[in-house]
């Protein structure tokens, strides 16, 4: 009879639910739907999504109901209290936790307790903690108002973990395969390699062989650590190696703020590739040597110092070369560059 209660339980449509979170993975909207499967079991006034890195300020990726203000309050200075921000992933007694157990370890910071409750007004959040990589994890935050999520409530989200674990894990596959092919397909015909790292410099992704490529290029088996770091689109490697630092795309939590690079052997100097870009679209050659300089990482005002002319004729060039290209915006430079190859 006890069984048949459990299975009662379960709210009407909740296996179409479920399905369409099955759907959704690989798409931006993934987690979103997620919520929406959890909140008729578990419910809430409004729930807030943040992505949580070591030693560094949490990303709201979005919310259904935090105002402006606590918002800005909370990443000015606030997100160094939030006990979230120090959990760590080690056990998964820390999957699906609550603020109520958080305050057992241990009293909030004053300021911070006043802010969830003056400024967000709740008496308790469950959070559901989903790893991105060894030292960041996002978490689906469920807040109530009034009162506290009961143990019933945070067992039940603990089980549901085991499923939506998995659904994350395949989820995060996805995602990474849609950023490869997406960065495959501007690499042309030139043999490719991809690397994709995370905003605190975690590798997502590595294709296989990507070492003997930076091997070749770099004469060691990464790329220098400055090269990484540095804000240039093109870097020249050693035997016709191209370093190349297309621009990451999607909203999708794991990719926000992510650093896709490409690696391939082209048979031009960079150059050589250059001047032919330009016969291609007609460029002149000073809207060549803006390009040159956008690639290698400098903004207007660094180009219009270089060139000696103003910052407003270095736009006014750069609507020209993008007209010429049938691009918008600086952003489709590279990829315009790459299939004109």
């Amino acid at each position: 009879m006890g069984r048949h209660q459990r299975v009662h339980d379960l709210p009407a449509g909740f296996g179409k639910t479920m399905a369409r979170v099955l759907s959704r993975m690989g798409r931006d909207d993934f987690y979103e739907t997620v919520i929406d499967a959890i909140a008729p079991l578990i419910p809430c006034d409004f729930w807030i999504m943040a992505r949580y890195e070591e030693a560094a300020k949490p990303c709201i990726i979005s919310e259904s109901g935090m105002a402006a203000r606590a918002k800005s309050a909370y990443a000015d200075r606030l997100w160094r209290f939030d006990p979230l921000a120090s959990t760590p992933l080690a056990t998964d007694g820390h999957r699906a936790i609550s603020l109520r157990n958080l305050c057992a370890h241990g009293p909030l910071d004053r300021s911070y307790a006043r802010y969830l409750d003056v400024d967000l007004g709740i008496a308790d959040e469950l959070a559901l903690l989903l790893p991105l990589n060894e030292r960041s994890f996002l978490a689906l935050c469920l807040d109530r108002h009034r009162e506290a999520f009961d143990d019933g409530e945070l067992r039940l989200a603990s089980e549901m973990l085991d499923i939506l674990l998995e659904m994350h894990r395949q989820h995060v596959a996805l995602t990474v395969e849609r950023q490869v092919a997406r960065t495959s397909s501007l690499a042309g015909d030139a043999p490719a390699e991809i690397l994709i790292l995370s905003a605190d410099g975690t590798r997502l992704f590595q294709s296989e062989g990507w070492g003997e490529a930076a091997r070749q290029a770099f004469d060691r088996p990464s790329v220098p650590d400055h090269v990484l770091r540095g804000d240039r689109r093109v870097i020249l490697g050693n035997g016709g190696w191209c370093l190349l630092r297309p621009a990451s795309e999607g909203t999708d939590p794991l990719l926000r703020d992510a650093q896709v690079f490409v690696l391939r052997k082209e048979a031009q100097d960079f150059a050589s590739r250059l001047d032919r870009l330009a016969r291609l679209y007609g460029l002149t050659e000073r809207q060549k040597q803006i390009v040159r300089l956008s690639l290698d990482g400098h903004h207007n005002a660094s180009i219009a110092r270089q060139l000696d002319i103003t910052v407003g004729g270095v736009k006014n060039h750069k609507l020209r070369i993008y007209d010429k290209l049938d691009i918008t915006s600086e952003r489709e430079l590279l990829p315009a560059f790459l299939t004109s190859l």
